[in-house]
């Protein structure tokens, strides 16, 4: 499991858990058309989910360091962008059992707009997760003491 590709795949898992119920409501005020009141439980959600990311990604570049591997700022975003890989994969699920939308134009709108908003949400996600991830790094290797 030290591997970076596996800590890439596992390392979404758990900042897809923190906003997961909050994209339901999400999906449902942009597909469903219905109105959304509840921005300040948004911000917070997406307060938690930079958090978890954050602390995920430094969880997983200190297994690498652990394990010698220094390569880690790749592995630091790409496992905080996963998040999104899960956020694709459950607006799958949404568009197959919650919506009723059907026709190659509402499937290509949907998926197009699904594709644009998760590559957006792990961008930010992967951004988020290497600067703390460097910030981390940074702060334990300027007390390592070379004699």
């Amino acid at each position: 499991f030290m591997e970076p590709a596996v800590i890439v795949c596992l390392g979404g898992i758990l900042p897809f858990g923190s906003i997961f119920i909050e994209m339901y409501f999400i999906f449902t005020s942009f597909w469903a058309y219905k109105i959304y009141y509840v921005y300040g439980f948004m911000m917070l959600v997406l307060v938690i989910l930079c958090i978890v990311t954050v602390c995920v990604t430094i969880v997983c570049t200190y297994f690498l360091l652990n394990a010698e591997d220094y390569r880690w700022q790749w592995t630091s975003f790409l496992s905080a962008a996963s998040t999104a890989v899960y956020v694709y994969m459950y607006s799958f699920y949404y568009y197959f059992f919650k919506t009723k939308m059907y026709g190659l134009f509402q499937t290509s709108f949907y998926f197009g707009y699904m594709a644009v908003f998760s590559t957006a949400l792990g961008i930010m996600c992967g951004a988020v997760g290497y600067m703390g991830t460097s910030a981390f790094v940074r702060k334990i290797y300027t007390n390592v003491k070379i004699d």
